[in-house]
Order: structure tokens, then sequence, then C-alpha cells
């Protein structure tokens, strides 16, 4: 289970925040210093212009105010990553339904290709296709509108069988008029472990990493 990648994401997007926050803050030091010495170094007589000096008062408040809103913003990003991850800890184990056009292949076994319909097509066509993107398997689906699952043995173009791993499916619906449908795609799986992802918890459902934002529903596994 790749639970301790995510404690890893988030040190390392906290010690940018932070790295960005320093920066910030040694401007704003820089920016004081120069401040306070130009009221330092002015002339008595003559001293600095009133509208330059506003100015220049404004652009202080404002690194301030920069200052603040970064330290709340990294404080809400943390709570927003730690609340994902407890959710993501809860699915552990469980049987989801998530949004996603990858496809795993098994050692050994068949795959399932999952699509949904909104209504009864004229053709269906399901391309399966490789990390480089080549169409390694075609078949025809099931036309009617509602919920399908289509079986692959795992076999490619030549007949011979596939390494295991991630493919993406690729399903193209037309109606009887030829123009083209909109189609759902969807996987059913067991939720076997956590990985870190881009800003967002995944979570790998049999073997296929999926982001937590694409779950749909969660149910007690069998």
């Amino acid at each position: 289970m790749a639970v301790t990648g995510t404690t890893a994401t988030s040190s390392t997007s906290t010690a940018t925040s932070s790295s960005s926050r320093q920066t910030l803050a040694g401007n704003f030091d820089t920016f004081l210093k120069i401040l306070t010495t130009q009221l330092r170094q002015q002339d008595p007589l003559q001293p600095m212009d009133a509208a330059a000096f506003t100015s220049q008062l404004v652009q202080f408040a404002s690194v301030e105010q920069a200052i603040q809103t970064n330290t709340k913003l990294e404080s809400l990003t943390q709570l927003a990553r730690a609340s994902g991850t407890a959710a993501a800890l809860g699915m552990l184990g469980q049987q989801v339904n998530a949004t996603t056009d990858q496809v795993a292949l098994p050692t050994e076994g068949d795959a399932t290709i999952h699509y949904r319909l909104p209504s009864a097509a004229a053709e269906v066509q399901v391309s399966l296709l490789d990390a480089k993107g080549q169409v390694v398997h075609t078949a025809a689906g099931d036309p009617a509108a509602g919920d399908h699952a289509l079986t692959w043995n795992g076999l490619g173009v030549n007949g011979e069988r596939l390494p295991p791993g991630s493919y993406r499916a690729r399903i193209e619906a037309k109606d009887a008029e030829g123009a083209k449908m909109a189609v759902e795609q969807f996987l059913d799986g067991k939720v076997q472990g956590i990985e870190p992802g881009d800003g967002d918890v995944q979570l790998l459902v049999d073997g296929i990493p999926v982001p937590l934002a694409a779950i749909r529903s969660v149910s007690p596994s069998a």
C-alpha cells in the first residue's frame, strides 16, 4: 500500500509554499529597511514628497497583506489535503465506481470495460489502446441504452496475450443519422491503496490510479 507517498507529496508542497512565503517576507523586510532609511536620511527642510510617501506606504501595506494571505492559503491547502487523505483512507477495501477511461488487464484472466449510453445507438465501436496510443484490440459494443460491461480476454490484434497493466478504452457511439453520441466511461473495482497525485489524492482501484474527485459512489466490498 503506497500510503506513505501521500506524506512525501504533502511535504514537498509545504516546502514550496514555505519557500515562497520566505521570499515574500524577505522582500517585505528589504522594502521596510529602504523606507526607514529614506525617512532617516531625508532633509528636514525638504521632506519626502507626500504623494510618493503615501504610495510607498500603500505598497508596504500590500506586501504585508500578501504575506498574511499566503499564510492563510497554505493552512487551507493543508487542511484540504488532510481531509482528502482521511476520506481516501476510509475507502480502503471498499468497492467504488469512478469515472475513468482506463482499463486494467490482470496477469491472468479478463479485463472489463464499463460504459453507459444515454440512449440507444446504431453503432458502438470499442478500441483498446496501449501506453503509446496504439490500438491493440477492437470490438463491437452493445448499442442499447444504459450500462454495459464488455469483457476483453487480453488478446491483441495479432491474437497474442498482451502484457498486464493499464490500457485506455476509446468508445465511439453513433446514432441512426451517423452523429456521434456522448459515452460515459467508468470503472467498478476495489480500492487497494492510496498513491500521491498532482494536487489530489489518488486511489489505486484494481491497479488503476483514480483521482479522489472521480469517485462517484462507494459501497461495502462483498
